[in-house]
């Protein structure tokens, strides 16, 4: 009985691995994807005034190419980005409508769990004004036209052979101060949420 109790566990470690091992070996490579969501987007701003906030919701999406090898990963990416702040100032409402086109790149660590896979990451990204609206008026002349930013988050891929199901949750904080004008606000970074899902597919055997 007590050689039957042992040799149980060690089977059974046995078959996790031997279905966990080619899982593991499936998720590693090179893949291209294509993901879309939302992106909740404010500010944090350095003000004369006292101003009240509100989020902005929007659009986010676009490709993305992810490398992983073992726990370690890489991704880097394209997409179109709506960002954004609503400013209530006194009895006014100053609603700034932002867009970009961005390259974001982050550097991922995830424990492979049999076809699925959680990371967590951080990195930077680069984004290039696409469009600026002040309550219905133009504004390009008063942002500036690049904005880097930081970026943490986490993502979940679900691996099914050669294709690939992905959850992407991160958080972009502005590094520099996109106001081009500071009559009122003297130093305005972008802040945002993206939630985002999307397909893959491996590149290559």
């Amino acid at each position: 009985m007590r050689t039957t109790r042992s040799i149980l566990p060690a089977f059974a470690s046995f078959a996790l691995l031997a279905v966990a091992v080619p899982h593991a070996q499936a998720q590693e490579g090179l893949a291209l994807g294509f993901r879309g969501g939302v992106s909740v987007a404010t500010a944090s701003l350095d003000a004369d005034e006292t101003f009240s906030k509100s989020n902005r919701t929007g659009f986010v999406g676009g490709i993305f190419l992810n490398y992983d090898v073992g726990v370690l990963g890489f991704q880097v990416g394209g997409q179109y980005a709506q960002k954004g702040v609503d400013l209530d100032v006194g009895n006014a409402v100053d609603e700034f409508s932002l867009s970009y086109l961005e390259i974001p790149a982050v550097v991922k660590l995830g424990i492979p769990l049999g076809i699925i896979k959680p990371s967590v990451f951080g990195g930077a990204g680069l984004g290039f004004q696409t469009g600026c609206d002040e309550s219905g008026e133009d504004c390009g002349d008063q942002i500036k036209g690049t904005d880097f930013t930081g970026i943490a988050g986490a993502d979940v891929a679900v691996y099914l052979g050669s294709l690939s199901l992905w959850a992407d949750a991160r958080y972009h904080f502005g590094l520099n101060n996109i106001n081009e004008t500071s009559d009122v606000v003297g130093d305005l970074k972008n802040r945002n949420w993206t939630l985002q899902a999307g397909i893959g597919f491996k590149l290559g055997s």
